[in-house]
């Protein structure tokens, strides 16, 4: 078996890590009113989150492009998905049933949590699922064609969402997923000849005008309330700055020489299953408000308490899910082949 690049691993965790951080500032009991350097300071954690999205799906499509397409990823990835939401919901049911938490709502979300709950993994099976015919797409584009492409689509969801509250031509996370699998495909197959200072500059450069962007927003709703409507305006995924970021880092971190790290490369298997843990919506809704990130009043602490707080979530979650693979890896695995066969028996492919 290939062993997995670690430079792209440590990418995966760095990037869930930034999801982890960016909802400690979004599902906390703080409420955002006027304006306060506590809102500041949250904002500011929450600012690269979407990179941390953009990131793991870079990762992802940038393999899949050249791939023989597999329905077991599919299938191992629902099973991750329905095993966390049927986990949670027995826990509570048997040992806090009257939980508030455990909602009839949330009981509905947890049974059915494909579609009704984790966008992420809503759009990522999406992809997942069209990955073949993007690839046929891909592999017969000429250069020309595939760069038209790509500045048009930049062009209608990235620049115009940018400067202006319009979503053009069906833009949607699903949209956005595909797109980000056609830039992965191009940097995938294409030298774009970017050098390595050019793309610091270019990483460390939207890195600080997000930073200053969201703090300088913040700043001037003290008097304006249009400003402090726009605070976090630049930092959803297709936002130019967090675009920028992303496809920077990612680049950058394709020429990281760490070879294959079996430390970092365990680590990076459980980053799914991070996600699926702490973002399940009974889970969020208990976890954010234990945490009460509202209790940390000045920039300093919102922003120092909230990586302290993101590591320990990340580092009880990712040893949550090693425990899951330990115990039920080779069960799910076995099952996937067999929806995966069954499912080619069905449809004779």
């Amino acid at each position: 078996m290939k062993q997995r690049q670690s430079n792209f691993e440590l990418l995966r965790i760095i990037s869930m890590f930034l999801i982890v951080l960016h909802h400690y500032g979004i599902h906390g009991t703080f409420f955002e009113g006027t304006f306060s350097w506590q809102k500041v300071g949250l904002n500011l954690v929450t600012s690269f989150g979407k990179v941390g999205v953009n990131i793991f799906v870079l990762i992802s499509a940038y393999f899949l492009v050249n791939k023989t397409f597999k329905l077991e990823r599919i299938y191992r990835t629902l099973l991750e998905t329905l095993f966390y939401s049927y986990v949670v919901l027995a826990i509570f049911w048997f040992f806090d049933r009257s939980s508030p938490y455990l909602s009839k709502i949330n009981i509905i979300h947890l049974i059915f949590p494909i579609p009704l709950e984790y966008w992420f993994v809503n759009a990522f099976l999406f992809m997942l699922c069209l990955s073949p015919f993007m690839n046929v797409m891909i592999h017969h584009l000429t250069r020309r064609q595939y760069v038209f492409l790509l500045s048009f689509l930049t062009f209608i969801w990235v620049i115009i969402p940018t400067v202006s509250n319009l979503k053009l031509a069906g833009y949607s996370d699903y949209a956005w997923f595909l797109y980000l699998y056609l830039a992965a495909g191009f940097m995938r197959n294409y030298d774009l000849h970017i050098s390595k200072t050019a793309l610091r500059l270019i990483f460390f450069g939207s890195v600080t005008v997000t930073l200053l962007l969201v703090a300088d927003l913040n700043i001037m709703g003290k008097t304006n309330q249009f400003f402090m409507n726009y605070a976090i305006f630049f930092i959803f995924q297709n936002k130019l700055p967090i675009v920028l970021a992303s496809f920077s880092l990612f680049l950058l971190a394709k020429d990281w020489r760490l070879g294959s790290n079996r430390f970092i490369n365990t680590i990076s298997s459980a980053t799914l299953g991070v996600y699926l843990i702490h973002d399940n919506v009974v889970i969020r809704l208990a976890l954010w408000t234990a945490v009460n990130n509202a209790q940390y009043k000045t920039l300093a602490s919102s922003v120092g308490m909230g990586i302290l707080i993101a590591a320990g979530v990340y580092i009880t979650c990712t040893v949550i899910d090693l425990v899951r693979q330990l115990f039920f890896a080779k069960l799910m695995n076995w099952l996937s082949v067999k929806l995966a066969n069954g499912t080619r028996w069905v449809f004779k492919v």
